[in-house]
């Protein structure tokens, strides 16, 4: 039996485009900034800016391509490829914080003057693009909003890192080397929570088990049916990370109403978004 449910692919391509446009305005802001400033953290966020609206821009494609109906080539429809957009924008996410890390690091070395004053203006507006799209994510289900959101977040607190950097050079000269400093900071914070989020989108092209999915107590659940004696054979996996396909083979009584059967399994599995159910009686 399979369920039609795209409903929150269609919510999550909504916010990805809301999210897509308020970055394509901000990069024109980060690029002005960071060149009058001399900021080495904003600079360095010109490039995490490009990097931002191009990722977004695929997730944003893929959650599209994810809302079409299933066909001959693609039989379980097009939901994994808002997991495939949300690989990709991990990866490049990833790939552009080693970039910033390899460009702030040698300007722990050798600092540079910036432009503390300059840095505050942007820095706040920054946060308040940041913070809104934050926000439109922030209840995202998808791996792919999930994805976007963490780099969101992650650029709310190098916001408000850089405000505080801003703040605390205007008060003391002698600190430009903590410019760089922020910027290997939020590089890693992206880089580590981007991985987890890589690993598990990955352990959904493979076929895991789906998270959250105890699979002792589902068992249990359906051989508490009146009529079922055993399940002789099981398989579940995530179509992209919210609903899951399922097989399933059971040995029955046949004296009982195998469509009463079926239907309580139905039930069950619907608690757990499985959408696909194929159900085999013994």
């Amino acid at each position: 039996m399979r369920i039609d449910t795209h409903n929150h692919h269609k919510k999550a391509g909504e916010n990805l485009a809301f999210v897509f446009f308020m970055n394509l305005a901000f990069n024109i802001i980060v690029i002005v900034g960071g060149l009058a400033t001399n900021s080495m953290a904003i600079l360095a966020d010109c490039i995490h800016d490009m990097s931002d609206t191009i990722s977004i821009a695929i997730a944003w494609i893929l959650e599209r391509v994810s809302q079409k109906d299933s066909s001959d080539n693609y039989s379980y429809g097009y939901q994994r490829f808002s997991i495939l957009g949300a690989v990709i924008i991990s990866i490049f996410v990833i790939v552009m914080a080693l970039v910033i890390l390899r460009q702030a690091i040698p300007r722990i070395f050798a600092p540079e003057g910036v432009d503390a004053g300059g840095m505050l203006v942007v820095a706040l507006i920054g946060l308040i693009f940041k913070s809104i799209s934050v926000y439109r994510l922030h209840d995202g289900e998808t791996f792919n909003e999930k994805a976007v959101f963490l780099h969101q977040l992650g650029d709310v607190f190098e916001w408000i890192a850089i405000l505080v950097l801003s703040l605390i050079l205007m008060l003391w000269d002698g600190a430009p080397y903590l410019d760089p400093f922020v910027s290997i900071g939020i590089a890693l914070w992206l880089i580590f929570n981007l991985g987890r989020n890589l690993i598990r989108a990955i352990r959904v092209l493979l076929q895991k088990t789906p998270d959250n999915f105890d699979v002792g107590e589902f068992k249990q659940n359906i051989l508490e049916i009146d009529g079922v004696n055993a399940i002789d054979d099981f398989h579940i996996w995530s179509l992209d990370g919210i609903d899951s396909v399922m097989t399933l083979k059971v040995d029955v009584n046949f004296e009982k109403n195998a469509e009463e059967i079926k239907k309580e399994i139905y039930s069950i599995s619907n608690r757990y978004h499985v959408v696909d159910i194929t159900i085999e009686f013994d």
